[in-house]
């Protein structure tokens, strides 16, 4: 496995339909990115025990409040670029190795991911949505922390299953703690017209999915269609990085050239051998090279 220069972006945000009856829509976005990866985490293979992840993910979050996409004035077909600073991600992404090999393994892969929350403003006041921005931080770091539990050797990702829940459980955290943040008189004065979650979702891509593109971007989008119809489009491009080869030392350049010349003297003593082997099979036939046939004479001439 090599590592991966990773840039991960969430591009632009299309309203089909913004739902928000008379006037326009103003949505904002949450999100978090993680990795699993080698730079926090280790398979610790030492013990009787089996092989367990060890470490913690690196959790990125980002800044959330209200108008945080540049616009409050979304209507049906617009188009909203997401700011770099809320969706945008580099870093390199690294196998995570194991303290000890097992079964013929050094390393194995990791994964990289994104959740995102897509918001409509309505009245729920900046403090209850910094407190479920808050949530959303701290669940997202609970809930991976249990994920990884559960993984192995055997089991290296999780599951369909273990995605749709983890995703499903963050929403509910984010917006328990929004309406905790809303007082009785917030809501009375809003007339119940507070901040709508339009949607959750959480991207993920594995070291191996990454490692196979070939430095190709890899799309990916998500659509919902709760408070109006909206869509999510976004692209992750890894590019591997080569590791540097340890400097080779004198001692190896002078063991390469012993070897080097005791090839070439190899070679002169299999010519030789070939030419004598050549001159013995022609004597055991009556036939000698020139070479044999003068020997021979002068052997004859001193006996």
């Amino acid at each position: 496995m090599t590592d991966l220069n990773i840039e991960f972006k969430l591009d632009h945000i299309y309203c089909h339909d913004e739902g928000d009856g008379p006037g326009n829509a103003e949505p904002y976005l949450w999100t978090v990115f993680f990795k699993v990866d080698g730079d926090t985490l280790v398979v610790n293979s030492d013990g009787p025990a089996a092989p367990f992840l060890q470490g913690a993910p690196t959790v990125i979050g980002t800044p959330g409040n209200h108008g945080n996409l540049g616009t409050t004035d979304v209507d049906e077909d617009d188009d909203v670029p997401v700011p770099a600073i809320i969706g945008e991600y580099r870093t390199i992404l690294k196998p995570i190795p194991l303290t000890t090999p097992l079964l013929g393994l050094s390393e194995v892969g990791g994964m990289i991911g994104c959740i995102a929350v897509l918001m409509e403003e309505d009245n729920t006041s900046n403090s209850a949505i910094a407190l479920g921005h808050e949530a959303l931080d701290r669940t997202v770091r609970d809930k991976l922390a249990k994920v990884l539990g559960t993984l192995s050797i055997s089991k290296s990702e999780p599951s369909e299953e273990d995605i749709a829940a983890l995703t499903d459980q963050i929403g509910q955290a984010v917006e328990s703690a929004v309406g905790h943040g809303v007082s009785v008189l917030d809501w009375l004065v809003a007339f119940g017209n507070m901040d709508d979650q339009i949607g959750s979702a959480l991207f993920r891509f594995s070291h191996k999915q990454l490692e196979e593109s070939g430095g190709v971007s890899i799309p990916f989008s998500r659509r919902w269609d709760s408070e109006g119809d909206w869509e999510l489009f976004g692209h992750i491009k890894a590019t591997p990085i080569r590791r540097p080869q340890p400097p080779e030392s004198k001692c190896c350049e002078e063991l390469k050239r012993k070897v080097k010349e005791l090839e070439r003297a190899l070679a002169e003593h299999e010519k030789r051998l070939g030419r004598i082997e050549a001159d013995l099979e022609a004597q055991s036939k009556g036939f000698a090279s020139a070479q044999v046939r003068n020997k021979i004479r002068k052997a004859d001439k001193h006996g």
